[in-house]
């Protein structure tokens, strides 16, 4: 009887390869969909940073086992379908990266001193790479003291190259928790090409509330300065480089027009505007900003307007401001990339020179993965901006 004998006959290997494609392709789906929660965001920047590796694992789901059932069929479907959403970030990358260059030399001009050093924006052969910047033997440095909080720096010192410009990185965290200790990887890699890195803490919310925070980013800026020749930096030539919550600190020092030894700021992923972040935060979102601004800047815009304009990048951009380059992801869950694509206009509107890069797939910390496809095209940036605005004299 052939109503006894199913055509397409079920096997556990046909089950669990449906199940797991299912699965992938559930992962695969968060390059292009929203992750409402914090373990979705850190699934996300897996599903668009590393995507190209967990795309080998979708091949062979397609390929083991052949086609046998109708379950099969379906899986080698689905299959195909995770793999170039996995795939995908990479793609937009090259293709974002193809464009680059010359827009890039347009906003920030190349001067006589710029050595020009660097490769492409973008190979897909280092994006199948395991290996990372060589790593460089740091010294931990307190540079100021306030109470009983002492606040403390890594210094990368610069190889090859003295007296060298300094990039003074500034963490994530949200203004109440991080750590000086991320983004090795890019920091190792400054300090091999010629850049010193001083990464530091800075005093957190809510104990500490603005402006403690700029104020340890200028007693780190005059430590520099004042131990320049020992540390093999010229005090000059200081470059801001701030993610997130440190962005927006980074940004209003630099802003602020009280440090001429400032060349240039980089900000990634960060909130320009607070205003604006108040404006649209919620205590329901992913990160309950209401409740973190209030407690980084003391109140409500209405209670301490004076403060959010002092901390707000967006309020104190001028066209004497010093270079900015901004890097957003488009898809960035916690800190919206419109905060970059409006303080982008306002930099415009102001006269001030900036370039600004919004990776189409990226959400917060795409540079997570120093050789992913967002990794890649934010180091091209930052070394040649850092090349171009500490070039003349």
């Amino acid at each position: 009887d052939p109503l006894s004998v199913p055509a397409f006959p079920m096997t556990p290997w046909n089950v669990t390869r449906f199940i797991f494609t299912i699965l992938f392709l559930l992962f695969g789906s968060l390059a292009f969909l929203p992750a409402p929660t914090v373990t979705l965001f850190q699934i996300k920047v897996a599903a668009t940073e590393y995507g190209h590796w967990f795309a080998i694992a979708s091949i062979a789901l397609i390929f083991l086992g052949g086609r046998r059932a109708a379950l099969d069929t379906a899986s080698m479907i689905i299959g195909a379908i995770t793999t170039v959403l996995l795939l995908s970030s990479s793609v937009r990358g090259s293709m974002l990266a193809s464009e680059l260059p010359a827009k890039f030399d347009a906003a920030i001009p190349a001067t006589a001193g710029d050595t020009n050093r660097g490769g492409p924006p973008f190979s897909w052969s280092r994006l199948w790479s395991f290996g990372g910047p060589a790593a460089v033997e740091s010294q931990v440095i307190e540079y100021a003291e306030h109470d009983d909080a002492k606040t403390s720096l890594d210094f990368y010192p610069a190889q090859g190259r003295n007296p060298a410009p300094c990039v003074i990185v500034l963490h994530t965290g949200g203004w109440d928790s991080g750590l000086r200790r991320e983004f090795l990887a890019f920091n190792h890699h400054l300090a091999q090409r010629g850049c010193a890195v001083a990464a530091m803490d800075y005093r957190l919310a809510p104990r500490w509330k603005w402006p403690a925070q700029r104020d340890d980013l200028i007693a780190a800026i005059d430590y520099m300065q004042g131990h320049a020749t020992d540390l093999g930096i010229d005090g000059k030539k200081i470059v801001l480089l701030g993610r997130s919550a440190g962005g927006q600190i980074a940004q209003a020092v630099a802003y602020g027009g009280k440090k001429s030894a400032i060349r240039g700021v980089i900000a990634f992923y960060t909130p320009a505007d607070l205003f604006f972040a108040f404006k649209y935060a919620k205590s329901s979102d992913i990160l309950n900003s209401d409740n973190l601004l209030r407690q980084y800047l003391g109140g409500t815009p209405d209670e301490v307007a004076k403060t959010y304009e002092g901390a707000s990048g967006f309020q104190l951009a001028r066209d004497t401001s010093p270079p900015t380059l901004l890097i957003h992801g488009k898809q960035d869950e916690l800190v919206w990339a419109r905060q970059s694509e409006r303080l982008d206009a306002q930099l415009e509107t102001v006269g001030a020179k900036h370039f600004f890069i919004e990776l189409p797939w990226a959400t917060h910390c795409f540079d997570y993965n120093f050789n992913g496809p967002g990794g890649q095209i934010a180091e091209w940036a930052v070394e040649r901006f850092v090349e171009r605005v500490t070039a003349s004299p």
